[in-house]
């Protein structure tokens, strides 16, 4: 019973948020593409950001533990999150730059040693950065409800109860992008878990028995 009420809790959020999923997603995973396909027409743009990130690294200004892992990766799923208040067009641009990004770098390596060494967190923190770029894409049209909905306001009624009325009427799919949120976190935070303490063993497993 227990887990039929968490399936339908699941699929009841995944259904009313389905498009701003699929919007999150497809914009994700398309600039990923587009990074990896054009690397070498972004190598001015990006290459000094990818030497910057490796001198982070070395520097220990990014360690690789789990709290700086998932310090980093909150950081930009709160900024997903966040972002939805500009009407989306923060959400966008950072889904659209990080997935540039990580393209980019996959294409600075062999694809099979990339895929290997990320793939098991990778997993993880891309559900958690897609999942709160939906949040952010929800949280802008609950922006752009509201906002219909003062400029219908009548000023033959009580302005306080109308824009209570707004406000109520749209708590529920607040609480959603809260809920989406959340999970997003879990994901980031597993991922950091396994990138931290297990990517590199398991990685370097793969790699000897290959």
């Amino acid at each position: 019973m227990a887990k039929e009420r968490y399936e339908g809790l699941i699929s009841g959020l995944y259904n009313r948020n389905e498009i701003f999923f699929m919007l999150s997603a497809m914009m994700f995973i398309a600039s990923i593409f587009i990074g990896y396909a054009f690397a070498g027409m972004l190598e001015p743009i990006l290459a000094e950001m990818l030497g910057d990130f490796k001198r982070r690294l070395v520097q220990g200004e990014l360690q690789l533990t789990t709290l700086s892992l998932f310090a980093n990766n909150i950081k930009i799923a709160l900024l997903l999150y966040v972002g939805g208040l500009i009407f989306g067009v923060i959400t966008a641009f950072y889904l659209i730059s990080n997935g540039i990004f990580i393209g980019y770098t996959a294409a600075q390596f062999q694809l099979g040693d990339f895929i290997i060494y990320t793939l098991p967190h990778g997993v993880f923190e891309l559900l958690g950065i897609i999942i709160a770029g939906a949040a952010g894409f929800k949280l802008a049209s609950i922006e752009l409800k509201i906002l219909k909905g003062v400029l219908k306001l009548q000023s033959d009624f009580s302005m306080s109860n109308q824009l209570k009325y707004l406000l109520e009427a749209n708590w529920d799919e607040f609480k959603d992008t809260l809920v989406l949120m959340a999970i997003a976190a879990v994901l980031i935070l597993i991922g950091a878990i396994i990138e931290a303490n297990f990517t590199i063993s398991w990685a370097s497993y793969i790699k000897g028995v290959a």
